[in-house]
């Protein structure tokens, strides 16, 4: 039971939805489950092509607090969000994406939390989820990393933003709730120029503007892979592919930029950010080359990038550490 704050807080919680008929029940239900009730859910329908809008309409019928909103052209997921965010009036907003879900004390334990220490930002921990093995597969982020509370500011955010490689803690991922207040002070919005990375650009953003933004380590948010750690197969439920070659170029655009105006450090960090992007990709491209059986021009990949071998040498590392805890704690 999460210890009461003291007086009752108002939340709103967004849905960004795109052709999800199949999933997008589960999450809406898993916000309409939570111990805090949303005083809304509202599900911005992408023009969506599949019955997703008559998924949502049908859930509405039965619980008021949900709310349909039909987009007439496919926009993306910022877009979506945005009309989210500019039809919400409740003091804190959440953010649920149409493929995961929430535990059901996740509102009640951060609002509290965020009222306490007086946040603009407050995130917890997740889980992940392999939807083709239907399997919680870990803890995203090691709770030793965040202790009893891990705050965030533009520059500590970054440097754990740095990969997507597995084990790597990417704290762009987070969903945090929103103090709406802060939010239209701040005049945030999720960029809508760019498909991959709008939830980093935001984060950050409002950490140039100040925003007080804290991690805490109970996980009450369950993120379905894109790629299931344990079945090794894509999920059908999320239709985000992550061009690794449009995060490298959105991250030096972002250090060249005015949000980073006079401050070289940051700018550095972002370019390193590139940099591992950069790496990152060339390294998918060589474990896809040992997948599909072309030895030589796998071979040739590792042989002739140091970035490369850097990243396979860590993602061996990482799989020999994890088969060793799973050796000495068998069944965590």
């Amino acid at each position: 039971m999460i210890e009461p704050f003291s007086m009752p807080k108002s939340i709103s919680v967004i849905i960004p939805a795109y052709n999800v008929a199949g999933c997008v029940s589960t999450a809406i239900h898993s916000a309409l489950s939570q111990s805090l009730a949303p005083a809304e859910i509202v599900v911005v329908d992408d023009a969506s092509t599949d019955d997703t809008a008559a998924v949502v309409a049908d859930i509405a019928r039965d619980h008021p607090s949900v709310r349909l909103i039909q987009m007439p052209l496919n926009r993306g997921a910022a877009t979506a969000r945005n009309m989210g965010l500019e039809s919400c009036c409740s003091e804190w907003i959440a953010i649920l994406d149409s493929d995961d879900r929430y535990l059901p004390h996740r509102l009640e334990y951060l609002v509290a939390r965020a009222e306490e220490a007086q946040l603009d930002l407050a995130a917890d921990n997740f889980y992940n989820y392999d939807v083709v093995a239907d399997k919680i597969v870990g803890i995203a982020i090691p709770p030793e990393a965040i202790g009893t509370c891990l705050t965030l500011d533009r520059y500590s955010f970054v440097r754990n933003c740095m990969t997507n490689m597995a084990g790597a803690v990417d704290l762009g991922l987070l969903k945090p709730i929103l103090r709406r207040s802060f939010v239209e002070a701040a005049r945030l919005r999720y960029p809508e120029d760019i498909r991959h990375g709008e939830d980093f650009i935001f984060y950050l953003t409002a950490l140039v503007r100040r925003a007080k933004f804290a991690v805490f380590p109970e996980a009450h948010y369950v993120y379905t892979q894109r790629l299931g750690s344990v079945s090794g197969k894509h999920s059908s439920l999320t239709r985000t592919k992550v061009d690794l070659s449009e995060v490298e170029a959105e991250s030096r655009k972002v250090a060249a930029s005015q949000l980073v105006d006079d401050d070289p450090e940051l700018a550095e960090l972002l370019n390193l950010r590139a940099d591992r992007m950069r790496a990152a990709k060339k390294f998918f491209a060589f474990r896809s080359a040992v997948t599909d059986g072309h030895w030589i021009q796998a071979a040739g990949r590792i042989f002739a990038d140091e970035e490369v071998r850097t990243c396979a040498s860590q993602a061996l590392e990482y799989k020999l550490k994890k088969r060793w805890r799973n050796l000495l704690h068998p069944g965590r």
